[in-house]
Order: C-alpha cells, then sequence, then structure tokens
C-alpha cells in the first residue's frame, strides 16, 4: 500500500501543495519527497502553519524545491496505476489535484481513504495510535509513520 502525505501553505481554500512524500507500507526503501516552489500566484501564507506545524519557510520551497510541474512529472512516473492512500484524502487530493490542475496534467494515479482499508474496528485502533503518537508534520516523517500504523493494523 502507497501512503501519502501533503504539507501545504495552510489550511485556507487558497492554501497550496509545499511538500509531498510517499512510502510503501511494506518496503521501506521504496519512497519519495520533495518540497514544491509555488506558482507565480500561489500567495496564501500561513504563518502559524509555518512557526507552529510543519516549519517549512517560502525560502526554503525556493531553494531547495523543484517546480510544479518537476513534481506532477515525479509523482506521475512513479506512481503510475497506483492507488495513493492518505488519512486526510480530502485535504491530500485537494492539494494534489491543484497541483496537477496548475500544470495542465492528468495524475496517472488514483486516491483512497487509509480509514476505508482497514478492518472492522482498525479505524478505532488508528484513531488510538493517532492520539498516542506525536506528528512530526514532515510529509515523509508523517507519510512513514502512516505506513508504519496501517501495517501493524492490518498483520495484527
Amino acid at each position: 500500500m502507497l501512503i501519502i502525505d501533503v504539507e501545504a501553505s495552510g489550511l485556507h481554500q487558497d492554501s497550496y501543495p509545499i511538500e509531498i512524500a510517499w512510502q510503501d507500507s511494506k518496503k521501506p526503501d521504496n519512497f519519495d519527497s520533495f518540497l514544491i516552489i509555488p506558482a507565480d500566484y500561489w500567495i496564501h501564507w500561513d504563518d502559524y502553519a509555518e512557526n507552529e506545524i510543519h516549519h517549512i519557510s517560502r525560502e526554503l520551497l525556493f531553494d531547495s524545491g523543484i517546480t510544479v510541474n518537476e513534481a506532477c512529472e515525479r509523482l506521475n512516473s512513479a506512481l503510475i496505476n497506483q492507488v495513493i492512500y492518505s488519512d486526510a484524502v480530502d485535504y491530500d487530493q485537494r492539494w494534489i489535484m491543484r497541483l496537477f490542475d496548475e500544470a495542465e496534467l492528468k495524475p496517472t494515479f488514483s486516491f483512497g481513504s487509509v480509514i476505508d482499508v482497514l478492518p472492522k474496528g482498525g479505524d478505532m485502533k488508528y484513531s488510538q495510535l493517532l492520539e498516542s503518537a506525536p506528528v512530526k508534520h514532515r510529509a515523509l516523517d508523517d507519510a512513514r509513520q502512516i505506513a508504519a500504523w496501517v501495517h501493524h493494523i492490518l498483520e495484527t
């Protein structure tokens, strides 16, 4: 199962993706992570999100990020014909689609919810794990944590 996580400029409707990572739940060495340079008119920025949640600055995006088109091409190449799962699919899918809309490309993958694939009662186990562990709010750390939890729940 491929788990994806997205960090964004905030939670506002004008927010946009700034970091994307995905992690294979069964293969620890199968993953990717990258920062994204905002499109010219992507200007919404939540200082609280930067300072208290993800700790990613706009300067870091411009210094270390890749372009919107490069991000889409990288995702499409790695995730072709796959379902990518998120624990916040409504947000993550919206941000990823904003990225693809900007690039005028279509994703080669589809979206699913982690919660929908857990066995009966698995959503409660997942909620307990979420409450008991700190979330780092960096995309790769979070994707790895979610992948480990899902793998643990599916294997028990």
